[in-house]
């Protein structure tokens, strides 16, 4: 049934037409949603957060629909008849930030409150010689964990911070041997992972 749904989804997406184009957009909202019938809503944002994927989501967090999109202005009509009843999101991640906008699929069309829900700050790595250094903006004073693995995924680093709204840490690489490393950051139900490197 969800293959189905995700195929369905993905067939009315890939039919509609995107229109990237600078004069319907309202020039004070980053992200806005308007209800053209009953189950027909276009999406459209100006973006200004690197390379976009934009997903809608079931509650268990499934992807039923995901597309790429690069460039600064972005329109594109979503056709939810699809969908069954029920609560879904879309997601909208950019370069250091996630945008989360719910909605409910209800018999007689949908129920979209055009909002941003929550935002998650990514977290940001920079590595500068033997140094990493590892920050993280958390509004809601979110959990952040920090692992370091090797080669062969040996945990060699685990540091679990929390309590404050500006995370941070910085590891040094000084004492392992040349290679390449895995950095895992865990937040709010969301994992990121990214190679550093040891001259």
């Amino acid at each position: 049934m969800k293959n189905l749904i995700k195929k369905s989804l993905l067939l009315v997406v890939v039919l509609t037409t995107a229109v990237i184009s600078a004069t319907n957009i309202n020039k004070d909202l980053d992200i806005k949603v308007s209800t053209i019938d009953s189950k027909l809503i276009d999406l459209r944002l100006k973006n200004s957060d690197g390379d976009l994927t934009i997903s809608v989501k079931d509650t268990y967090g499934e992807v039923l629909y995901s597309e790429k999109f690069e460039g600064v202005y972005f329109s594109k009509k979503y056709d939810l008849n699809t969908l069954p009843t029920g609560n879904y999101y879309f997601e909208i991640e950019g370069a250091t930030k996630i945008n989360l906008m719910p909605f409910t699929v209800t018999s007689r069309g949908f129920e979209f409150k055009n909002e941003v829900k929550s935002t998650y700050y990514k977290p940001i790595v920079r590595q500068d010689g033997d140094l990493v250094y590892i920050s993280k903006v958390a509004f809601n004073k979110e959990n952040f964990e920090i692992n370091l693995y090797d080669d062969e995924s040996n945990l060699l680093y685990k540091e679990l911070l929390n309590g404050e709204v500006n995370l941070g840490k910085a590891i040094s690489l000084e004492e392992l041997r040349s290679g390449s490393y895995k950095l895992v950051t865990k937040s709010a139900g969301k994992i990121f992972e990214q190679s550093v490197y040891k001259k």
